[in-house]
Formats: C-alpha cells, sequence, structure tokens
C-alpha cells in the first residue's frame, strides 16, 4: 500500500472483512478516513465491519458497542452521501438491532425475575421453561445457557418423572 493512499486501504480493509477478519478490517478502514475523512464508502465499509464484530460478540454489551459504531458509521456515511440507499438501509436495520437489544434486555430481566421466583415456590420446571423459552427465541441470550443447564440439572433432580424439556439450550 501506498502511504497516505486512503483508497488502498479501504480496499485492504475491504479484502480483510470478505475474508472474516472484521478486525483487520476496521483498523484498516480506519486508516482511511484518518487519511481522507471526506471517504464516505470507508465509513459504510467501516460501519459494516463493526456490524460483523457485534454479531460475533460474546455478550450484549459487546454487541450494542459494536452496533452503536456501526451506526456512527454509517451516520458518517449519509452525511457525506444522503443519496446511497444501502447505507440508509443499514444504517435503519442497525437501529432496529439496537432496539432490539434493549427490548431483550428487559425480557430477561422479566423472565430472569420469573425464573428466580420459581424456584422460591419449587417450581424449577417453570423456571426452567422460561429459560429455555427465552433461549429458543432471543439468539442473543446465550449468556444465559449455563444458569439454564443449571436449572436443567435440579429440574431433572427434583422433578425426575417430568418430561425433559430441550436438553441442549
Amino acid at each position: 500500500i501506498e502511504p497516505g493512499d486512503a483508497s488502498a486501504h479501504n480496499n485492504l480493509g475491504l479484502a480483510w472483512q470478505r475474508a472474516g477478519r472484521y478486525e483487520d478490517s476496521v483498523r484498516e478502514h480506519r486508516e482511511a478516513l484518518r487519511l481522507n475523512p471526506e471517504l464516505a464508502a470507508a465509513y459504510y465499509n467501516l460501519g459494516n465491519a463493526q456490524f460483523r464484530l457485534g454479531q460475533q460478540a460474546k455478550d450484549l454489551d459487546g454487541m450494542q458497542e459494536a452496533w452503536e459504531m456501526a451506526a456512527k458509521c454509517y451516520q458518517g456515511a449519509v452525511a457525506l452521501d444522503k443519496s446511497d440507499r444501502d447505507v440508509s438501509y443499514n444504517l435503519a436495520f442497525t437501529r432496529k438491532c439496537l432496539d432490539q437489544i434493549e427490548q431483550l434486555r428487559e425480557a430477561v430481566k422479566r423472565a430472569k425475575t420469573s425464573a428466580d421466583d420459581a424456584p422460591r415456590k419449587r417450581d424449577y420446571h417453570r423456571a426452567l421453561q422460561i429459560m429455555e423459552s427465552l433461549l429458543q427465541s432471543n439468539p442473543a441470550a446465550k449468556p444465559l445457557e449455563e444458569f439454564t443447564r443449571k436449572l436443567q440439572n435440579i429440574d431433572g433432580i427434583v422433578n425426575p418423572n417430568q418430561p425433559a424439556l430441550n436438553q441442549n439450550p
């Protein structure tokens, strides 16, 4: 890459992105923007890489942080080129995903409260049903898998004759 060539860094970032190396892609797109802050394509591509990083996050906080950065990048691209429909679509989609994270946080809070209340009533099977339902309907609830496995074990001991629920949350 020629020093100071923003387009070359942007293109290298795209190559890294196609290879699934999103952190490398982010680095190259940031360098492209450092060299040329008016390069709308670099904002767009950086937003795409950030969104992919969010999809790979291990928790909701990491997902939200990456998607918020993606939204900022898309906003930067829109500010430079209001006619690009792909950017507008990705911005709207990312904002919708961020809204879903907030909705999921609320659903998790409600489900966790219900699931916590069920064992106090010694209704471990109900607690397990609540958590498994949440895991099945919200892939971002993955951090709750360990808690759900513990409930499965407890439910199996307390209710050995109860029909088995999903054994692999």
